[in-house]
């Protein structure tokens, strides 16, 4: 099955939330209360490191662990116990896709909002900065003019945003630019991708991998994937060349790529949905997990096992319907065999091993669960965590650094 452009947004905000990680971890139970219980998707969320939630989507009201119901549109905080943070109230007028904070503590925003008093109390296309206390926007203004899907805060405070844009930062700039922290103002990184950019990752060298549903970037032919020079955007040698949509990235310790979408080739040889490229030429190595249907999700585990989550039935061998934990070597599927009865969108590992599924399935790990479940490190269901929560989906999940658990969906 073939995702839609919309499943493919949620992604780029599911893979950025599968890398954060806890430093301590206590037990959570249903008895934790948290419950924002926003009245439409959410699309992507974040905790600070203050351990305070920002959360971005489609909602309009949020009704916190059962009090009275309260307007937040598209974006709002939450104190660590799922309460709201009344102070902070930006108000967009459109989705709210992607947030990021900075090291100073300011947030950045992407998505669909634009317009007059659009977020933050200004006027501000697709993108904004917001003040960490209050929400409101400053003088951050790149004016995108399309949808910002992902940001990226690289490690000298420059931002990268990808997404379906042509213009941002007062440059031509098609999908993907690198934007000055200061004035939002694009630099001369200069990609060009002719096509909608899903996923960003930023590796040790400072060069930047990206995936989505482009044909053509860095001034090079490059199927859904490529890498590109930290300082112009060009494109390098790296060229995978995947025959359909990449939806996931993720840097292994050692540096090698593992990728995931609903490609069936990658890398020079037949991969399905799947596969581990070699970080200098791209080439795919012998991990072979041949799921049947699309990976969106990609986690790995402390030890180096690979945990995958989507829509396929077989992966590594057996039946793994939707979930699934692979060798790192073989790609062969282990006796972790949680099998979620609809799509998993997104897996988190926490510190003290145990995982965290989140989706539309209703049942895993042999019990009824709504759309998110916690899982032994041997695929039984954790009988401390059942928020049997009412809705559609959970597409992101976070682990804070008190070991509590943020989802939405």
């Amino acid at each position: 099955m073939k995702a839609t452009n919309s499943k493919k947004l949620l992604l780029v905000s599911i893979v950025l939330l599968a890398a954060i990680g806890a430093t301590t971890l206590r037990a959570q139970s249903a008895l934790d209360g948290f419950d924002p219980n926003a009245n439409g998707t959410i699309q992507v969320v974040v905790v600070q490191p203050d351990g305070k939630i920002l959360i971005g989507g489609d909602f309009t009201t949020l009704a916190p662990n059962g009090g009275a119901t309260v307007t937040r549109n598209r974006i709002a905080r939450l104190n660590p116990d799922g309460t709201l943070d009344g102070s902070f109230n930006p108000n967009a007028n459109g989705r709210v896709s992607s947030i990021a904070v900075q090291a100073d503590g300011k947030i950045l925003v992407g998505g669909a909002f634009n317009g007059v008093n659009s977020i933050g109390g200004q006027s501000r296309n697709r993108m904004a900065r917001l003040e960490p206390v209050s929400g409101t926007a400053d003088a951050f203004d790149p004016n995108a003019n399309s949808f910002v899907f992902s940001i990226v805060v690289q490690p000298d405070g420059n931002i990268l945003a990808g997404g379906d844009f042509t213009s941002i930062g007062g440059q031509n700039r098609n999908r993907i630019a690198r934007l000055d922290a200061a004035t939002g103002s694009a630099d001369s990184f200069d990609p060009n991708a002719n096509s909608t950019v899903n996923a960003v990752a930023v590796l040790a060298d400072g060069s930047v991998v990206v995936g989505g549903l482009f044909t053509a970037v860095g001034g090079q032919t490059r199927n859904r994937i490529g890498r590109l020079d930290a300082a112009t955007g060009a494109a390098d040698s790296f060229n995978p060349n995947a025959n359909s949509d990449v939806y996931s990235i993720v840097v292994q310790a050692d540096g090698k790529i593992l990728v995931g979408g609903s490609f069936t080739t990658i890398g020079g040889l037949i991969r399905n949905s799947i596969a581990r490229l070699d970080a200098v030429t791209g080439a795919t190595d012998s991990f072979n997990a041949n799921a049947n249907g699309d990976v969106f999700s990609i986690a790995v585990q402390p030890d180096g096992k690979i945990l995958a989550g989507g829509n396929f039935t077989i992966i590594g061998g057996p039946t793994r319907n939707r979930i699934a934990r692979l060798d790192p070597t073989t790609g062969l599927a282990d006796s972790f065999n949680p099998d979620s009865n609809s799509l998993v969108f997104a897996v988190a590992v926490q510190q003290d091993g145990k995982i965290l599924a989140g989706g539309g399935f209703t049942s895993i790990g042999g019990l009824t669960r709504n759309r998110i479940a916690r899982l032994e490190s041997d695929g039984r269901l954790d009988r401390t965590l059942d928020l049997n929560l009412v809705g559609s989906s959970v597409v992101a999940t976070a682990i804070q650094p008190d070991g509590k658990i943020i989802i939405g969906g």
